[in-house]
């Protein structure tokens, strides 16, 4: 057990870390042409160095009595905050110094592994129902051939179909809100979480647990285990994307390529605007740039709270990526991360327009706030 004295020590490394990734941070806005405050934020969490990037527009910083709207942004599987920044959704602080709103990108649990014999870091969320044991009365998660994924080192029991992380996520995710929450001013009616992939299934979980600290969420090319949607009644809209020709969580319930099992995307909605006591009529809907991009969107509306909704998209041909993006990408890391994570690779793509699919789902999260 540490004593006080290691405790003050540990909390003063964490602050002189954290003033390290400020300034990397300013760097990288400023070499991005973006004049917002971008940095790391080191937190202990279940005995391990934990962090979350957070990004501040330069309205922020002019408007010392106003309140902003806040994202969090979820990496996939072997994903990191940065990645999911720069490459993922091809430059989201770009489009919130635009918007005006204050981003959080968490950074999953992470190890260092070798799989098919290659270094591999690894990351994860821990969404609780992915290693869950199987439930004998429902459908199996995974194939008897599926591949098999490196266990986390604190993982001390990993059923045949498990391949997350064991940490407390859903416990770290809560307290990262209501630190941001206390410590910026962000509006608490304003309060969103994004996922892709991985990130997007604990979005997901997260939304069906703690509806009341949200606004809105959407999750992209995500699902949750077969036989395992949310069962809570909830009053928050969600936003689901994916793409019709994505292997890695086919939409439609078939076996994905690496041989697991996922809840179709028509179950996720329709049992979500259960949940949300809905109209049981889908009408189509028009979200920025959707009807133009050829994506096909559909909402349940008429929710037992007016103006509530659950809104699915596909998009013909998509695959496993972020609207706007035309890659699975988002394995890198910038410098400011340089201290908690040591992945394989530095970001080196650069974005210098906004992304449409960023303004696509900002369109859906922006209408709905608490109260």
């Amino acid at each position: 057990m540490q004593t006080d004295g290691s405790n003050a020590i540990d909390n003063e490394i964490i602050s002189m870390k954290n003033v390290l990734s400020l300034l990397f941070g300013l760097a990288l806005c400023s070499a991005n042409g973006i004049a917002g405050e971008y940095f790391s934020v080191q937190k202990q969490w279940e005995g391990i160095d934990r962090e979350y990037l957070i990004f501040l527009p330069e309205q922020y910083k002019a408007n010392e009595n106003k309140l902003f709207p806040v994202v969090f942004g979820l990496h996939g599987y072997t994903g990191t905050a940065s990645g999911f920044e720069k490459e993922t959704t091809k430059g989201m602080n770009l489009f919130a110094e635009q918007e005006g709103i204050v981003l959080v990108y968490p950074q999953g649990s992470h190890f260092n592994s070798i799989h098919q014999g290659e270094p591999w870091f690894i990351s994860s969320w821990n969404d609780v129902v992915t290693n869950a044991d199987q439930k004998p009365s429902n459908p199996r998660k995974c194939l008897l051939d599926r591949d098999e994924y490196p266990r986390p080192p604190e993982c001390r029991e990993f059923n045949f179909c498990a391949w997350t992380s064991c940490y407390d996520d859903l416990g770290f995710l809560k307290s990262i809100l209501l630190d941001v929450s206390a410590n910026y001013r962000v509006d608490e009616k304003r309060r969103y979480m994004v996922g892709m992939s991985n990130g997007g299934a604990m979005s997901y979980r997260f939304s069906c647990l703690y509806p009341d600290l949200l606004s809105a969420s959407a999750i992209v090319g995500s699902t949750v285990p077969i036989s395992n949607s949310c069962s809570r009644e909830t009053k928050l809209p969600l936003l689901i994307i994916y793409g019709s020709a994505d292997s890695t969580t086919p939409a439609d319930g078939s076996p994905s390529t690496d041989g697991f099992v996922y809840e179709p995307a028509s179950v996720l909605f329709d049992s979500w605007a259960e949940n949300m006591n809905c109209n049981d009529t889908a009408i189509k809907s028009n979200l920025k740039h959707s009807e133009d991009r050829g994506i096909n969107c559909i909402a349940r509306r008429e929710c037992e709270l007016a103006g509530k909704e659950v809104q699915v998209c596909e998009i013909p041909g998509g695959e496993h990526y972020w609207p706007g993006q035309n890659e699975s990408v988002g394995f890198c890391s910038e410098p400011l991360q340089n201290d908690v994570v040591n992945s394989s690779s530095a970001c080196e793509k650069h974005y210098e327009s906004i992304n449409w699919g960023n303004e696509m789902i900002w369109d859906f999260l922006k209408k709905h706030r608490k109260g």
